[in-house]
Parts: C-alpha cells; structure tokens; sequence
C-alpha cells in the first residue's frame, strides 16, 4: 500500500466530514503520520492510534451534547450563566467531559502517552519531527505563538514527551475561545519569565489549516482535509459585523481563516487537498443530529472519492515538488 501524511482542518463538530475522507483515502494509503487542529486533531489522533476502521461509527453515533457541561450554580442561569462562565472562568463548558471521552477512545486503543505513537523503529535519537505519528497544533497564548505538540515538548518541559497524555494535548487543541475552558499546561518556569504554566487554546487561532507540517518528507505525499469547499482565487465567505456579537464572530473567522488561505490560494496546496464542503453546519452545533452527521459522512467520502480520480502524485511532484508553502 502506498504511504502519505495527512492534515486535517479544524471544524468544532463537523469531524464527521474528515471521519468520511478518510475512510476513502485509507483504502489506497498508509498514513505515516497524521497532523489536526481542534476537531481535526480529535480525528488525527485516532488515526494515528489505529482506530480508522471505528471512525465513522465514533464520529456519527457518539452525542456531543454531552460535552457541554457547564456545571456548578451557573448551569441554572442560562444566558446569564454563560456568560458568567465566560467572565469567571474564560469558556462556558469545562471540558472535561470532552477530555474524557478523547482518553477513553485512545485507552480502547492502548494509546495514553506520546510514547504509544512512536514512528516504527523511532528512538530517542530520531529528530522530534520524524519521531511521532501524530502532530497537534495548539495555540499558547500566554506567549502567542503557535505549539506543534509533542514537537516543542522538549523546549518547555524536564520531562520525556513519551510521558505525556496525548489527551492533554488533543483537548488543549479543541478549546474553542469563549466555549471550553482553556487547557493549562505545566512548564518550566525560566523559559516563561518565571510563570509555572502556560494556557493553551484552539490551535485554529493561530492555524486551522497547518498543510506544511510535513513537507520535510519528499518521498510520499501529504494530502489535506478541508471542511470546505473549494473556491477560487478572489472568493471568500463573507462575514457581516454591523453588531458587536458578529464583530467578535467575524474578528474569530478571521484569526482561524486569514493564515491559512495564503496556503490554500497555492495550487500546490489546492491540488492535493480534499475539500469537503460542510456549509450549512455550524461548528457549535453540538446537539447535530446522527443524521445530519451521517450526510456529513458521505459528503467528506464522496469529496475524497472524486479527489483520488485525479491524484497523481509523480505529476503533482514535477509540476510542484520544489515548493513550499509560504
């Protein structure tokens, strides 16, 4: 079987459309490793743990409704309640939930720590980047920058990344601003101008979209995922902000999105990204019925389908081979 990597977009509870591109793309390729941001880093970790065979049944019948606890007095208060949670706590639901359902799902698997999810024949002494199977792109902004965890691991922590939870890292990745709680990570203090931990959040802040994560390899292709369709040079969805609650949507939209598309408006990224079109489906929707999740589903298979048709990759690597994403 051929080998590629693989990223995936974010897209709150729109994973099932990654879960349906995936399935087609598996029967033809091996993914070597496996790189997401938020939703797309709660898919690429189960397939880097071996669970590609389950991901439709995990991604379409699991509710994600129960990841919406809010917990505490607040519950009671509604509206009122959220946003005291937002003001008090910096997100409406806590997350734990989530972060346990992400560990479970692994456990099933064998997969705990980083060093379940070591490349074959990896050591110690293989370069961080080629040593893992999966990447997850998370956003620390108590120092703004980007993470590409278990890549930057070392720079921050005493410990081994072998002995971290992937968990942790695959929900810190899915915090979606405002909505869950952000994730605290412990670090050393010297590298962080004397604070003991750092807060992380949705990776899509910084990059939705992380397409070059792999292209140190030159061997096999790295294929994306978008949860999108494809739109020329010049279009873009537009986002209206004539009130402070769609300003801050719009100003969200524009921090997970604008990065990215310098990579998407390449044909180099264009020609080897599935883009699965999921509008209509909000990213929040975490009450989308088995239904809607089962068409998302089909729409990501069919997306994967059509793209493979035309895939070539000893054309793709003359016509683009030398490039790089900006």
């Amino acid at each position: 079987m051929a080998v590629a990597d693989l990223v995936l977009e974010g897209g709150g509870v729109k994973g099932a459309g990654l879960a349906g591109a995936v399935s087609v793309l598996a029967k033809d390729y091996e993914f070597h490793r496996v790189a997401g941001t938020s939703a797309g880093a709660i898919v690429a970790s189960f397939i880097a743990a071996g669970l590609g065979s389950e991901l439709e049944s995990i991604m379409v019948t699991t509710d994600f409704a129960q990841f919406l606890d809010e917990g505490g007095m607040l519950e009671h208060l509604g509206k009122v309640g959220q946003g005291a949670a937002v003001l008090f706590h910096d997100g409406i639901y806590k997350g734990e939930a989530l972060h346990t359902w992400i560990a479970a799902t692994l456990a099933k698997a064998n997969v705990r720590t980083w060093g379940d999810l070591k490349v074959d024949g990896a050591t110690s002494a293989t370069p961080i980047q080629q040593r893992y199977k999966l990447v997850v792109v998370v956003s620390d902004i108590s120092r703004g920058r980007m993470l590409r965890l278990p890549w930057d691991f070392p720079d921050l922590l005493d410990e081994d990344p072998d002995s971290m939870p992937v968990a942790d890292a695959v929900r810190a990745s899915a915090s979606i601003p405002f909505f869950f709680r952000p994730w605290h990570l412990p670090m050393r203090p010297e590298v962080a101008d004397g604070h003991d931990k750092l807060v992380l959040t949705d990776g899509g802040m910084l990059s939705n979209f992380p397409i070059g994560l792999f292209d140190d390899d030159t061997d096999h292709p790295t294929f994306g995922v978008k949860l999108s369709a494809r739109l020329s040079l010049g279009q873009a969805p537009w986002h209206a902000s004539d009130d402070p609650l769609s300003l801050g949507k719009a100003l969200i939209a524009t921090m997970t999105n604008a990065h990215d598309q310098l990579y998407v408006d390449q044909a180099s990224v264009t020609s080897r990204t599935v883009f699965v079109d999921a509008s209509g489906v909000s990213s929040t929707d975490f009450t989308l019925s088995s239904t809607t999740k089962q068409a998302l589903f089909g729409t990501g298979a069919t997306a994967a389908t059509q793209f493979l048709s035309s895939w070539d990759f000893a054309s793709w690597t003359r016509q683009y081979g030398a490039e790089k994403p900006a």
